[in-house]
């Protein structure tokens, strides 16, 4: 596809920085080497990654950065082909400036991700590695980002690679049996049956682990709610560590909704405080429209920390808190635990049902621990192992959802003794679902999407 051409791109993020990178792939690396860098002890040619000093320039001599530059021969690069990347100081002027002479000496401008597509179709990474450099990228929890590096090693292939290799296996004893049936082969239904539960349980037991993986990869999400003044921003900078909220006496202070990642028992978490819940018509025109963010912020939420005032009784506005929270996970939090304890027990039990309630306090800490274990068990999560093999990509999950429905069509046929050639094609639609996620069966519509969410430069 990219044969015969050349692809430029700035590699380090927009804005000012300490250093930045300019990469180039294709056949014209080492001769635009040549031609924007002057190595400071010139070689008679260039090692492969062997990282010169120098000074960088443009078409016309003039100096534009002293830097470093080092060139990639292929196979042995990232892409699979003669790749150059020249390191200067990170300006975005100089930067644009040095794209700018690389891109005049025959090399285009690269398309997002086109570094890794590559790398993809030149056989350096399959496409479940390939979609694990973006991951590592966005990574925004310190778990998916060692989830992400996991999946770049190969791990995830080398599982399906092993479970496509008993479905081969499978497939060749069906069709053995189709071949020499009038022989008398003798492959019992029995032995074929098996080796098909196996590969079930192992495909189901994959796809088990992606809410868990996607929770480890984005947070779980958790929205803070409550009326008013109940301390909904004290709770959230008690468990965050940090004064991240404005806390005041005066009802009403949150009108936004503010955002933090946080931890609880090594899961990560995505904590929101949200604006104080009470009925429109006690409201302003702006507390009105924090209210309608709060129910927005709900919905999206994984889970919800429905706050009260242990110190107080409870009243309309707390009933319509919980009212309104009602068929949604959470557990309830007691907070002011540290005060004198005015809420009623029977009062209290009969409106919360069966929610859980901890007891807290904001102001001194005690019962923070309790909630955060509370909430993890309460929300099914759990940390995870970063050792353990754990599902994130919703395509990956997708694809295998369809392996698991094919295989059991296959597992129904010989309990039931259909023709042997009506199983295999169920069994084959099975391997060709799990290549689709390493890339072994691929569209191009399928390429384009993925490697059109990557940024210009990777």
């Amino acid at each position: 596809m990219y044969a015969d051409d050349t692809i430029a791109a700035i590699a380090t993020p927009q804005g000012p920085g300490g250093i930045g990178i300019v990469r180039v792939s294709g056949l014209g690396s080492a001769d635009i080497a040549e031609r924007v860098f002057v190595a400071s002890l010139q070689p008679a040619s260039w090692s492969s990654h062997h990282l010169y000093h120098g000074h960088l320039r443009d078409q016309a001599g003039n100096v534009l950065d002293e830097g470093l530059a080092v060139l990639m021969r292929a196979p042995h690069s990232y892409t699979g082909e003669d790749v150059l990347e020249l390191h200067c100081h990170g300006s975005p002027v100089l930067l644009r400036q040095i794209l700018l002479q690389v891109l005049r000496c025959g090399a285009r401008p690269a398309e997002p991700g086109e570094f890794t597509r590559r790398a993809f179709l030149n056989g350096r990474m399959d496409l479940a590695q390939a979609e694990a450099v973006i991951e590592v990228v966005r990574a925004r929890t310190t778990a998916g980002a060692a989830l992400a590096a996991q999946q770049l090693t190969g791990r995830l292939s080398a599982h399906l690679a092993g479970i496509r290799d008993q479905l081969i296996g499978l497939k060749a004893l069906l069709e053995t049996r189709i071949d020499f049936a009038e022989d008398e082969v003798q492959i019992a239904t029995a032995h074929i049956l098996s080796t098909c539960e196996q590969c079930i349980e192992a495909i189901r037991t994959l796809i088990d682990t992606f809410r868990q993986g996607s929770m480890l990869r984005t947070g779980l999400r958790v929205a803070i709610v409550g009326k008013p003044n109940v301390g909904k921003s004290s709770l959230l900078n008690a468990l965050l560590g940090v004064d991240r909220a404005i806390v005041t006496p005066l009802p009403g202070t949150t009108r936004d909704s503010i955002e933090e990642s946080g931890d609880f028992d090594g899961m990560p978490v995505v904590l929101t405080d949200t604006a104080g819940l009470r009925p429109a018509a006690h409201a302003d025109m702006v507390e009105r429209l924090g209210i309608e963010r709060t129910a927005s912020k709900m919905a999206a939420a994984d889970f919800l920390l429905a706050v009260l005032d242990a110190s107080a009784r409870l009243d309309a506005d707390d009933l319509a808190v919980l009212e309104s929270t009602a068929n949604l996970p959470q557990v309830v939090v007691l907070n002011k635990s540290d005060l004198p304890k005015m809420l009623l027990e029977n009062e209290l039990k009969e409106a919360l049902g069966e929610r859980v309630a901890v007891a807290v306090s904001a102001k001194d800490g005690s019962g923070l621990d309790d909630l955060r274990r509370t909430v993890i068990a309460q929300a099914g999560a759990r940390s995870v192992d970063t050792h353990d093999l754990v599902l994130f990509n919703i395509r990956h999950r997708d694809a295998l959802e369809k392996a698991h429905h094919s295989l059991q069509l296959a597992r129904e046929s010989l309990q039931l003794g259909r023709a042997d050639d009506l199983i295999a094609v169920d069994v084959q639609d099975t391997v060709d679902y799990i290549s689709e996620i390493t890339g072994g069966i691929t569209s191009e519509d399928v390429l384009d999407r993925i490697f059109s969410e990557f940024c210009i430069g990777k």
